[in-house]
């Protein structure tokens, strides 16, 4: 599969984005946006097997950015994706793991007209306010991702009440050990049932030109 590292203008200078994407020409393929904080390894595992299956895959490189600019730099990479006519971002996904959990579902909610699924996955959630605030905005399909034996924390209970309260649509999952492969497939069912959902029931295999 083609990848390559793109330079995303932002308002200081510019994002760096891993991106990988399905082989040949054809269907246009939606977006997945991978907010990864747990080492590149795991995302580039992650991304493959998503482009593998007909998804265009980017991943921002949050960890060299400032702070204080996230949302700035969100704003830049949905520019970009908009700009990019090969693909098909009328629905965005986006995916976290620890700390990159919290910041998909801050981007479903800053940008909830775009981003149609928001996966987090081990986080830590938020203060009680801050949850309501967010689940008020947001217009995705969220899935949680718990680990085995760990119980969520307080910011996760209070995400879970808030997105109840919001009547946000919302499922969890709790994942053990070694099941890095039923993680990805569930991920797969995700998007492909709120990205591609003209696909279902007949697989996908999306594949575009290199951006």
């Amino acid at each position: 599969m083609p990848e390559a590292w793109i330079e995303i203008a932002a308002e200081d200078g510019h994002v760096d984005a891993w991106a990988v994407w399905p082989e040949g020409e054809g269907r246009r393929p939606p977006v997945v946006v991978l907010a990864d904080r747990t080492g590149r390894a795991e995302a580039e595992r992650m991304a493959r097997r998503l482009a593998a299956h007909g998804y265009f895959v980017l991943a921002p490189d949050w960890a060299a950015r400032p702070a204080d600019e996230r949302r700035a730099d969100t704003e830049a990479w949905l520019d970009w994706l908009a700009d990019e006519r090969r693909i098909d971002d009328a629905r965005v996904g986006v995916v976290g793991w620890r700390r990159g959990a919290d910041l998909a579902l801050k981007t479903a909610a800053w940008r909830a007209e775009r981003v149609s699924a928001a996966a987090a996955l081990f986080g830590r959630g938020f203060g009680a306010a801050t949850a309501a605030e967010l689940a008020q905005r947001l217009n995705a399909l969220v899935h949680l991702g718990y680990a085995v034996g760990r119980p969520a924390g307080p910011g996760m209970a209070a995400l879970e009440a808030a997105l109840c309260a919001a009547d946000v649509n919302f499922e969890t999952e709790t994942y053990g050990a070694g099941e890095e492969d039923r993680l990805r497939g569930r991920l797969l069912d995700l998007f492909d049932r709120t990205l591609t959902p003209r696909l279902l029931g007949a697989g996908v295999n999306a594949v575009a030109s290199p951006p």
